[in-house]
């Protein structure tokens, strides 16, 4: 499990250092420049891109010939974050240990940094010189249909409009598969697409994203109602929100948790994929 830790560390440095050296060179107003690089570079955990370099490599693939298009995959992460922080959404004031991007920068800065970053990942993915034309277009799409209105903000909207609905544990799992887990699945699509697997391992590797998800929304979850802001980074959510903990006892979440990992690892034995088997073994345990 160390050698996992020490990968993890070793790939966020790479990224920080990347996205640092990408955005000093972008010929953009300051303000805006500055609210980007305060988010994109970060104490996050990079989990995303981190998860694509790995399957790369897994693969036999030279990950550190696609530090842009992980760049791209963490952009669109993180400009889905400064929006949910947003007082229109979540309302929150710390992520990361340190202050939220408009708490910081304004409001209007950092809805302009949020869609900024946006196209930014779009426009990494249509500059790359090494991938094909035909793999680009197939990026973009998914990348569209993973991060849009019938992915990750149709989540986003089962998240904020929990009213309108009623809320149970598949409505859960609902919005979790779409607000966590399409991200989550997204960069082991982009790996494998890369690397021109066949159908059977794209479906596994899809399978296996979704049960992540499901596991990392359930771990999330119990931190935000547990821990300490010292520990995760950031204040309790909002105790109206439905949660698996406002189903489920604290038992009860441990043992789901336990089984949606251990699909999660049976999955990785299936596709002969150590990492990835213990990058769920390692989520179950994580701290923050």
């Amino acid at each position: 499990m160390n050698n996992i830790q020490n990968f993890l560390e070793k790939k966020k440095m790479n990224i920080n250092e990347f996205a640092k050296s990408y955005v000093s060179n972008l010929d953009i107003p300051i303000d805006l420049k500055n609210s980007i690089e305060y988010s994109l570079v970060n104490e996050g955990k990079k989990l995303r891109p981190i998860m694509f370099l790995a399957l790369l490599e897994h693969y036999g693939i030279n990950s550190d010939e696609y530090l842009d298009i992980a760049l791209a995959i963490e952009l669109i992460h993180i400009y889905s974050l400064v929006h949910d922080d947003l007082p229109a959404m979540d309302n929150d004031d710390y992520r990361w240990g340190k202050l939220t991007n408009h708490k910081v920068f304004g409001v209007d800065i950092a809805i302009l940094a949020g869609d900024a970053m946006q196209t930014l990942a779009y426009e990494i993915l249509s500059d790359n010189k090494k991938l094909p034309t035909d793999t680009k277009v197939d990026l973009i799409r998914i990348l569209s249909n993973s991060s849009g209105s019938s992915g990750m903000i149709a989540g986003q909207i089962y998240d904020i409009k929990q009213e309108n609905y009623t809320v149970d544990e598949s409505y859960l799992k609902r919005m979790h598969s779409l607000k966590t887990g399409k991200l989550i699945t997204l960069p082991l699509i982009f790996a494998a697409q890369i690397a021109k697997k066949d159908s059977k391992e794209l479906y596994l590797i899809e399978q296996y994203g979704y049960e992540l998800g499901i596991a990392y929304q359930i771990r999330d979850d119990i931190l935000d109602y547990y821990g300490e802001f010292e520990q995760i980074g950031k204040l309790p959510s909002d105790e109206n929100k439905k949660t698996y903990l406002s189903f489920y006892g604290i038992d009860d979440c441990e043992k789901l948790l336990n089984e949606h990992t251990l699909a999660a690892k049976n999955i990785g034995k299936k596709l002969n994929n150590n990492w990835l088997y213990d990058f769920a073994t390692l989520l179950l345990t994580r701290k923050k």
